[in-house]
């Protein structure tokens, strides 16, 4: 999956996931206990970025399935949700990617009539599939961009594709359980 900055513990109870800060307030509900962890990057002298993440796994028929659930929260600068934001914000998924050591990166734009998130929020659904060492894998996305609170949430789910049904199950349900 993405190389990804880790922090320290939200409140979590029972699977459900609930940020109290005035950063990454949102609600969701997982499969199972999350793992939560917080940083803050200094982008430079007036900007930095608060980012959480929420990391849980499970097993379906002796594949796992890992669900990552990530908050970037933005200072000193704002998100704009531009047409170039965007693709750098997918580039850099691509690039991330790449550098772990994941080939034949494929990246399909999901179109509106299948999109799993109908929310307000503006969002890009993506799929990404690649060979993780002859494990070829298959990653649900979604990033929603809050303005309000400048922040974007990544909600991705990913495993072998051979549980690929299972894989957009656990997806729509983590997608359907967000809530700001």
């Amino acid at each position: 999956m993405y190389k990804a900055l880790l922090f320290t513990a939200s409140l979590l109870v029972s699977g459900v996931a609930v940020a109290n800060d005035s950063a990454c307030q949102f609600d969701i509900k997982f499969s199972s206990l999350p793992k939560v962890n917080s940083q803050t990057v200094n982008a430079s002298p007036t900007v930095k970025v608060d980012i959480k993440q929420y990391l849980a796994t499970k097993v379906v028929k002796r594949t796992k399935i890992a669900s990552n659930v990530m908050c970037q929260h933005l200072t000193g600068h704002a998100y704009t949700g531009s047409e170039q934001e965007w693709a750098g914000f997918i580039d850099n998924g691509i690039k991330g990617l790449l550098q772990s050591g994941v080939t034949d990166v494929q990246f399909t734009k999901v179109g509106t009539n299948d999109a799993v998130y109908n929310g307000e929020l503006a969002n890009i659904e993506y799929i990404f599939t690649g060979d993780n060492g002859g494990n070829k894998q298959v990653i649900h996305n979604l990033a929603l961009l809050d303005k309000k609170n400048n922040q974007v949430i990544t909600i991705s789910v990913s495993g072998n594709e051979r549980i690929s049904d299972e894989i957009k199950s656990e997806y729509t349900k983590l997608v359907n359980s967000f809530s700001l």
